[in-house]
């Protein structure tokens, strides 16, 4: 028993890492497309774009390269519609450059030589100072309790070796470019949601009461990664009674009691792309009565919501429309209290990618947004009792949207179902027998 016992834990950990292939994720023509569009942004001068120094590769850098080689520097040079990519490894520099479609391939060594070159050239360089870097502004640079960014560290050591160098903002192009999904992107991202949904519902038949609530976000991690993705991509958040007041709530250390609700915040990242899923059930898998008249309010919403997501409008103008049909079943949202009625944010590289404002942005097809209502009942002493909220991740396709996360179940119907189901909790329950 102890040596099956060892082997099954031996097998779970080898099972539990997912790595990705040096061959790149796409195509190198899909690469290519999207630096050539990225140098119609940057035609006075080059844009400069950082590798991570380990583990998860830089967004950006894997947008523009593929490549997951740390402390890698790309540059994009806009006026001689040229990419160079320098590498710190002693790598086949032939396989990166036919993996990615980047002709010129350096020793990392060699980026300042370059650099000092363009600037007979241009004085603008580009590079992406980041979403956060209006808290600078706010705050100032030397407030200790604020950690400077690579890509700003980078600007302050260009600047003091080659000081006639001006600086421009490259996000707002990537923005841009990574909100609309290419046909590539989004089938990686139908992936990305299968596995992400199948990890959800391995969840959802194994919670019990008693259990933690780190128990479930162990598991979702478990799963996902055993079904092919890279593993989880920000926090794992499941809060359970009292703690559904924080939306945000991460610590997971509380014991679930029989009769708590529990509104769980899973991402899994599958090649990348992430994938945002929130599910609200009773953890002894029968809803009361309260509970009941929550979800059918919630799923009427977020129904409503993916019948008027669609080309050509502002989500943050579509509340209006939503309340016209969820009227039919008795629903006022303002009088409920039931919120976030919008796109939330999108959804791609990052759990919350990059782009202009997902709510005041004129939807079209090919970006991915998250429908996210919820709702939380307070007593007479403002103290939140009781609550609900779904999120599925959506298409925008050329006539409406398409719910990549259909797989997790919804209704008090579908959940109840799938709970009662067998999980791995009643798989151990019978191996100590």
């Amino acid at each position: 028993m102890q040596k099956r016992f060892s082997l099954g834990v031996l097998l779970i950990i080898l099972l539990s890492f997912s790595t990705l292939s040096n061959a790149g994720i796409f195509d190198k023509a899909e690469y290519k497309t999207r630096r050539a569009k990225l140098m119609n942004s940057i035609t006075d001068g080059i844009a400069i774009i950082l590798g991570s120094e380990g583990e998860r590769q830089n967004s950006n850098f894997i947008y523009f390269t593929g490549v997951e080689e740390p402390n890698a520097i790309l540059i994009i040079d806009g006026m001689k519609k040229e990419s160079i990519l320098f590498l710190s490894s002693k790598g086949s520099k032939e396989k990166v450059a036919e993996m990615t479609g980047i002709e010129r391939v350096m020793p990392i060594f060699r980026a300042t030589r370059l650099l000092s070159s363009y600037q007979a050239q241009t004085d603008v360089i580009y590079i992406p100072f980041g979403r956060i870097s209006g808290r600078y502004a706010r705050k100032g640079l030397l407030n200790p309790g604020i950690r400077i960014s690579r890509e700003l560290n980078s600007i302050k050591f260009i600047r003091e070796m080659f000081p006639s160098f001006r600086f421009k903002d490259l996000s707002p192009a990537i923005g841009k470019l990574r909100l609309i999904k290419s046909p590539a992107e989004i089938k990686i991202m139908r992936e990305a949601a299968r596995i992400t949904s199948l990890a959800h519902l391995e969840v959802l038949r194994a919670a019990k009461p008693g259990m933690y609530e780190w128990e479930l976000a162990v598991l979702f991690e478990y799963c996902v990664k055993r079904l092919g993705a890279q593993g989880t991509t920000g926090t794992l958040i499941v809060p359970s009674g009292p703690n559904i007041s924080d939306s945000h709530y991460s610590k997971n250390s509380r014991k679930m009691e029989d009769g708590d609700i529990v509104m769980i915040d899973l991402c899994g990242e599958y090649k990348y792309y992430d994938m945002d899923i929130s599910v609200s059930f009773p953890i002894n898998g029968k809803f009361n009565p309260r509970q009941r008249r929550l979800n059918k309010m919630i799923c009427a919403v977020e129904e409503a919501m993916r019948s008027v997501f669609r080309p050509g409008i502002r989500s943050i103008n579509m509340k209006e429309e939503v309340q016209k049909i969820v009227a039919k079943k008795g629903i006022d949202i303002d009088k409920e209290g039931i919120y976030r009625i919008a796109a939330d944010h999108w959804v791609g590289l990052d759990i919350h990618d990059v782009g202009p404002s997902s709510r005041e942005t004129i939807l079209q097809p090919g970006m991915v947004i998250t429908s996210d209502p919820a709702i939380r009942l307070r007593d007479e002493n403002n103290v939140v009792i009781d609550g609900n909220k779904i999120e599925n991740t959506l298409l925008i396709t050329k006539d409406g949207c398409e719910n990549l996360t259909y797989r997790v179940p919804r209704t008090i119907e579908e959940i109840e179902k799938i709970m009662a189901e067998k999980g791995i909790t009643d798989i151990f329950k019978e191996l100590k027998r």
